[in-house]
């Protein structure tokens, strides 16, 4: 990987006094797949918005290919590929039109590779677009997005609404896609099983703020979850930093704790549990582990 295609500095966006996004810092380097996750209205598609210079910052500057989003050339902005959320093409027009208007509007057309993409979903040239379903709009728009040839890919939500078959559908095309050098894409998601599957670094979005940014396997092994049963009551307070979570229920702790060393470990040796046991957790434990309240 190499200089960033994607960097964004002190991002701040307000909406009705609220700040949808605090301070965000990001920097996403040449040929990286970065998963942005997120719940529903937690700020992802703002985000992108502002990317792709669709919308105005309250603060801060958001930067492609080195130029600040709002001064993107066209040039420029054909070298970027984008799947919007819930698919909003033109309603009205039929698939083949559509179609054509975007080769009129793309300096760049890979004409093989859109003949593949039609081959493989089988789209239907002579119906309207409003007459598609939901999973052969998210084909259909991956479609034109990846006939430009795109540099920088950008995936908001894109399986938002698909049923299972069309989710793995288009994430079986999604890692082909992706396993072409040097290309970057910024996915993001709520559905985060599908994020761990294709990203290699990952930024959690919780409260406007970026509270992670790193490498999926960097963020898995930094955050463990701890089934300890002691041989009396449990303790109610380990002394211990970073406890994102955890539960008690008699002579059972469940500890969720971030940055797990081997001084965590001695401070909870010191309780003289009978025993201490690693639960497996994935992307989706993690963030949920992450975003709900801890117990008292």
């Amino acid at each position: 990987m190499g200089e960033a295609v994607i960097t964004i500095n002190n991002l701040t966006k307000y909406y009705d006094g609220r700040a949808v996004l605090d301070g965000i810092n990001l920097s996403i380097p040449k040929g990286c797949i970065y998963g942005l996750l997120g719940r529903n209205g937690i700020g992802k598609t703002t985000l992108i918005r502002i990317l792709l210079g669709q919308e105005s910052a309250t603060r801060g500057q958001t930067f492609i290919f080195e130029t600040e989003s709002y001064k993107l050339t066209p040039a420029q902005r054909g070298r970027i590929g984008y799947v919007a959320e819930a698919h909003n093409l033109i309603q009205s027009y039929k698939v083949s039109r559509l179609i054509r208007l975007c080769q009129g509007l793309s300096t760049h057309w890979n004409e093989e590779f859109f003949n593949r993409f039609v081959d493989k979903f089988n789209l239907p040239m002579n119906r309207k677009v409003k007459e598609l379903s939901m999973g052969m709009r998210a084909q259909l728009n991956l479609t034109l997005a990846m006939s430009i040839e795109p540099e920088v890919l950008i995936l908001d939500d894109p399986t938002l609404g698909l049923d299972t078959v069309a989710r793995r559908q288009f994430l079986e095309l999604a890692v082909e896609i992706i396993q072409q050098e040097q290309r970057t894409i910024l996915f993001s998601s709520h559905i985060l099983s599908d994020v761990e599957r294709i990203a290699d670094r990952v930024g959690m979005l919780i409260g406007g703020k970026l509270v992670a940014d790193c490498p999926l396997e960097q963020l898995k092994e930094s955050i463990k979850k701890l089934r300890l049963i002691f041989p009396d009551q449990a303790p109610t307070d380990l002394h211990m930093t970073d406890i994102i979570n955890q539960q008690h229920n008699g002579r059972e702790l469940v500890i969720t704790v971030a940055n797990m060393n081997q001084e965590k470990q001695a401070i909870i040796e010191t309780f003289k549990p009978t025993s201490c046991t690693e639960l497996p957790m994935s992307l989706e434990d993690i963030f949920i582990e992450c975003t709900k309240p801890v117990e008292a």
